[in-house]
């Protein structure tokens, strides 16, 4: 008579934002127990993925539970819902395939048993769910822009500003003048307009220690930038005080910074002009 073999589980958790509890992985995998109990499972390994999108493959828990999968170390991978382990519709299909290679079946406390219909349904709600999602992300983006916020990512020179509205949310996109750095930006400014090339600039800051951007060394191509994506400390119209929204995208939208905001031009570029600081006086 054949004995029984005990299926051997990996159980898989992830959550998405900093909003929500720093537990939320952690409490899916105590969720998933339960059915575990169900499929008469034992729990060989744990994989979490705390504050990560599900529109990314490069997860570390996901990956490592990819690679035990593909050693013949799992026979069951449960989680709390198909758009845990992903929510692209090219990823869902992507797992389904590599999970089916490897004779690998999926369970979750929502969907139950994960069959190919339920792959196929879950990959066509995570395209739209995706869609909704960006949809309603360039709206934010763009009312911030609108209200002479700034919607993009790290701009030298500045820092940003945490404030709450009325209802206690934070207020996006407030950003205030970093003192040393805008020293700087007027430094790169001054030698530009004196005739020093890029490159120079750049050697003149690394020897005197002064940190890039990033905090490394740095670069012409971080000071010289390209104007036609306004790109780079000698083309950020920010430095003027004008934002530009879809630059990359549609040509770009200059939407004026808001009086309120005005500190932000009058301080690195203290002339007050509205045209991009490489063609005005200093």
């Amino acid at each position: 008579m054949l004995m029984k073999t005990t299926p051997r589980i990996a159980i898989y958790g992830r959550h998405s934002t900093s909003m929500q509890t720093a537990t939320s992985s952690a409490d899916q995998a105590a969720s998933c127990m339960r059915l575990v109990d169900y499929l008469d499972g034992k729990v060989i390994a744990t994989y979490l993925d705390p504050e990560q999108s599900g529109y990314r493959r490069d997860r570390a828990g996901l990956k490592n539970l990819l690679r035990d999968v593909e050693d013949g170390r799992v026979d069951i991978v449960v989680c709390e819902a198909l758009d845990r382990l992903a929510r692209d519709a090219e990823d869902v299909a992507w797992l389904g395939k590599k999970l089916a290679y490897h004779r690998i079946a999926l369970h979750t406390v929502s969907e139950g048993h994960v069959d190919e219909i339920k792959f196929a349904v879950a990959g066509l709600l995570g395209a739209i769910f995706l869609k909704h999602l960006i949809d309603k992300t360039v709206r934010g983006m763009e009312a911030a822009v609108l209200a002479g916020r700034f919607a993009g990512g790290r701009a030298y020179g500045f820092k940003r500003v945490i404030r709450l509205d009325a209802r206690g949310e934070p207020i996006r996109g407030l950003l205030e003048i970093d003192a040393p750095q805008a020293d700087i930006v007027r430094r790169i400014y001054t030698e530009f307009a004196a005739g020093q090339s890029s490159i120079q600039i750049a050697k003149g800051l690394n020897e005197d220690g002064i940190p890039g951007p990033r905090g490394g060394q740095w670069n012409a191509s971080t000071i010289r930038g390209d104007p036609k994506k306004a790109v780079g400390i000698l083309n950020n119209p920010l430095y003027v005080g004008r934002l530009v929204w879809g630059g990359v995208a549609s040509g770009g939208v200059i939407r004026t910074a808001r009086p309120a905001n005005a500190a932000i031009a009058s301080a690195i570029n203290p002339n007050g002009s509205r045209w991009p600081f490489r063609t005005c006086a200093l």
